[in-house]
């Protein structure tokens, strides 16, 4: 189980834009048990969809984030 900590638009592109019908990213920083960070890349609109906000405790598995 980790804490969510912070979550902020991913605008790490590379050299070009989002192509066009790419989904909008977030960065999503995770607290473990044993304070140890980790930054994972999820959608926004499934952090929407399972309202997942800064501070909720989330399960996270092989990139997928759900709500505790």
């Amino acid at each position: 189980m980790y804490t969510v900590k912070r979550i902020e638009e991913d605008l790490d592109f590379g050299c070009e834009e989002r192509e066009e019908g790419a989904p909008v990213m977030a960065v999503v920083t995770l607290i473990d048990s044993f304070g140890e960070e980790m930054r994972v890349k999820a959608e926004d609109a499934m952090l929407y969809e399972r309202d997942i906000n800064e501070g909720d405790k989330v399960y996270f598995d092989k990139d997928k984030l759900e709500k505790a």
